[in-house]
């Protein structure tokens, strides 16, 4: 494999949107990926309308929607007094071709994306390759990797860090990557109990003052369906927190019922809200959660990140086969960085305030509004159109 390639670090969902893209153009890369294989811890698992139709013409698409469960309604609940709103996704029939929203995990995704780049080639995928550094000059880049035969260099003419929140290609350019994390982690438990009998939607957010929750459906590893709940956690250790009893006590205070759930996964983690201060510098590009982290409420995460690679892929097919400007990098910054800040932090952000809303008048000028806004046609579609990312996608197209 000659240097004349681009280099990505990072084989997650966003990696692997990336490395299909730039596969599609015939643009040959190098994929880094410090795991053995896919990690499969529970995580995303929502997929949004624009991402679906970016993924049309590659076919990863057809086969998300084959393997995923369509979600046409979500549900705005309070924990005693129950549904406070029904949101109807069909409403968006006439602005997108998938009016509705997709859950699939962010693993299953991986694994269509990696099966799909199987009709190309011209690329390395290489796993337990952890890179440590990275330098950069005015003719590329040079990795150094951390490989099961011991350290090596790899070069390229461009790297993209879509390695996480912890990023390594960040830490290695001159960016800041300000914000701040939430006082609370977040506690999400997994069980096969049917949530839907007792009238849930696939998606429910789920607002109370002391302990407010999430509840969405996931295929699951036998595709017959997995509820996640979502709770804020304290200052508890983990071992307390995954304590049997003790997350029997908390899902049992969130639906009781006889006998205790059958608990499949127990995750724990903390959640920021942060925005790196640029996504270029040099020859050195960020994109997903490398850029851009935030709390999960509203499913953006992940598919920001994912639109950050189609961006991206499309501005160095230009640079790679049409003489392009380096100045499309920036641009790419532009772009991203502004509506990461505009619509995925403010959104994250008053997500999480909302759901967790303390002060009773607020909450029920909160509930008011939200009743107001499913009754009226002509708000409940604008409001729509940005809570399922439409308008984010129009608002970065429009920046030059």
């Amino acid at each position: 494999m000659n240097a004349d390639r681009i280099l990505i670090s990072g084989a997650g969902p966003v990696g692997y949107t990336m490395a299909l893209n730039l596969a599609r153009l015939d643009i040959p890369f190098t994929l880094f990926e410090a795991g053995d294989s896919i990690f499969e811890d529970p995580r995303a698992g929502t997929i949004h309308p624009p991402t679906l139709e970016m993924f049309e013409d590659s076919g990863v698409t057809a086969t998300a929607l084959e393997q995923g469960l369509l979600v046409h309604r979500y549900q705005y609940r309070d924990r005693k007094d129950g549904i406070v709103a029904d949101f109807d996704l069909g409403v968006l029939k006439d602005d997108t071709r998938h009016p509705y929203r997709l859950m699939l995990e962010q693993h299953r995704l991986s694994h269509i994306l990696r099966d799909k780049l199987k009709a190309f080639s011209n690329y390395e995928i290489l796993n337990a390759h952890r890179v440590k550094s990275i330098a950069q000059d005015a003719e590329g880049v040079t990795a150094t990797v951390e490989t099961p035969a011991g350290d090596r260099d790899f070069r390229g003419t461009w790297m993209i860090g879509c390695d996480g929140g912890r990023s390594q290609v960040r830490k290695s350019m001159n960016v800041a990557f300000d914000g701040f994390t939430w006082p609370e982690r977040f506690l999400v438990l997994s069980t096969k109990y049917d949530f839907g009998q007792h009238g849930y939607a696939i998606t429910n957010y789920i607002a109370d003052p002391e302990e407010w929750c999430a509840l969405f459906k996931v295929p699951g590893p036998d595709g017959r369906g997995l509820w996640r709940i979502l709770f804020p956690a304290g200052d508890t250790t983990e071992e307390e927190l995954f304590e049997e009893a003790s997350v029997q006590r908390r899902i049992q205070g969130f639906n009781t019922k006889e006998g205790d759930y059958p608990i499949h996964h127990r995750n724990l983690y903390e959640v920021h809200q942060r925005v790196a201060s640029s996504y270029r510098d040099g020859r050195l590009l960020l994109a997903g959660d490398a850029a851009h982290i935030n709390n999960p409420l509203g499913g953006m995460g992940m598919n920001f990140g994912l639109h950050d690679a189609f961006n991206l892929a499309d501005k160095m097919g230009k640079i790679w086969f049409e003489n392009g400007s380096h100045d499309l990098l920036d641009l790419y910054d532009r772009q991203r960085r502004t509506v990461a800040q505009e619509f995925l932090q403010r959104q994250t952000i008053e997500n999480k305030k909302n759901i967790e809303q303390k002060d009773p008048l607020a909450r029920q000028a909160f509930y008011d509004e939200l009743r107001a806004i499913v009754a009226d046609p002509a708000r409940l579609r604008p409001y729509l159109m940005r809570v399922a990312m439409i308008e984010g996608i129009a608002r970065s197209n429009s920046i030059t």
